[in-house]
């Protein structure tokens, strides 16, 4: 078992490090046929805010050969509805569920949390920022999220890694994850050879290339925050997931490469559970090997 959370008062224990990130994988209800829950740590949902949120408008996916930009506007019917078709099947879950919020106003956040308190198998919340959350505010957000006396964890923006993963940490923060997508920009291509490239899609960036960010990232925090580290960000095969654990991570999340191959699930739950990872003294030295002594973690 891997507690996430062991200096919260119930803890957040997982049987496995691998789960889905927060808008890959629905409410539990997702891919039914195609991925074995009893394989992975926990589920991990699709963000819910307190209200309904609509669609964004027009376009929302732009395809850069194997990147992609995603904007959908986080679209959910608001954490009343989500509890109230989605309990049931929580509660039947072979895995515990981590519900991810939307970390916007505290107020609405708080809110939010209490409704979650005292739900069968609902372990955990975890927090998706914006990029341009304060750090005073993000700690306003990090104490409405414990309204709910559910552990709580932290998904730090890509951009704000180093000023916002050590500033909630001492703050108490149960659990980090390591990172959300950072914003990018791709061309949305049209169909008039006359002007090929119509306009601009500004959303958030997923692919493979995300991978070696995330591992340094991970070299540059994980085992000093003082809390557990889940790493997520292009990881696309069991030893990517590996790599992630021989820095310290506690866990691991597959985000929206889920989309193309569901089956990527259970192909790093069963290889992560195989092989024995690297202690992070191991890893760091194979590191600097790598570099030939050029840069040190």
């Amino acid at each position: 078992m891997i507690d996430i959370a062991p200096n919260h008062k119930y803890g957040l224990s997982l049987k496995g490090p691998v789960m889905p990130a927060a808008g890959t994988f629905g409410f539990g209800d997702a891919y039914p046929n195609l991925v074995d829950l009893s394989l992975l740590g926990a589920l991990v949902t699709n963000p819910v805010s307190l209200r309904r949120r609509r669609p964004a408008r027009g376009r929302r996916l732009a395809v850069h050969r194997d990147a992609f930009v995603v904007h959908t506007g986080w679209p959910n019917p608001g954490v009343r509805t989500v509890v109230r078709d989605f309990r049931e099947i929580w509660a039947h879950l072979p895995v515990p569920v981590i519900v991810h919020l939307l970390a916007t106003q505290p107020g609405e956040l708080a809110q939010a949390a209490s409704r979650l308190s005292g739900l069968s198998n609902v372990a955990g919340i975890e927090l998706g920022f914006t990029t341009g959350v304060s750090p005073r505010l993000a700690v306003d957000l990090l104490d409405a999220a414990r309204e709910g006396d559910l552990p709580v964890i932290a998904k730090v923006p890509f951009e704000r890694v180093d000023q916002l993963a050590p500033h909630l940490a001492r703050h108490g923060v149960d659990a980090v994850t390591l990172m959300s997508p950072p914003r990018a920009v791709l061309p949305l291509l049209s169909t008039d050879p006359q002007m090929p490239i119509a306009r601009y899609l500004r959303g958030r960036l997923y692919g493979r290339a995300l991978f070696p960010l995330l591992l340094n990232a991970l070299s540059r925090w994980a085992g000093k925050l003082g809390c557990a580290v889940i790493a997520c960000g292009g990881i696309a095969s069991p030893e990517e997931a590996l790599a992630c654990i021989n820095l310290g991570a506690a866990a691991v999340q597959i985000d929206a490469l889920l989309w193309r191959d569901p089956w990527l699930l259970n192909e790093i739950a069963r290889g992560v559970g195989a092989p024995q990872p690297l202690t992070k003294t191991e890893a760091e030295a194979a590191l600097r090997e790598e570099y030939n002594g050029e840069e040190t973690l």
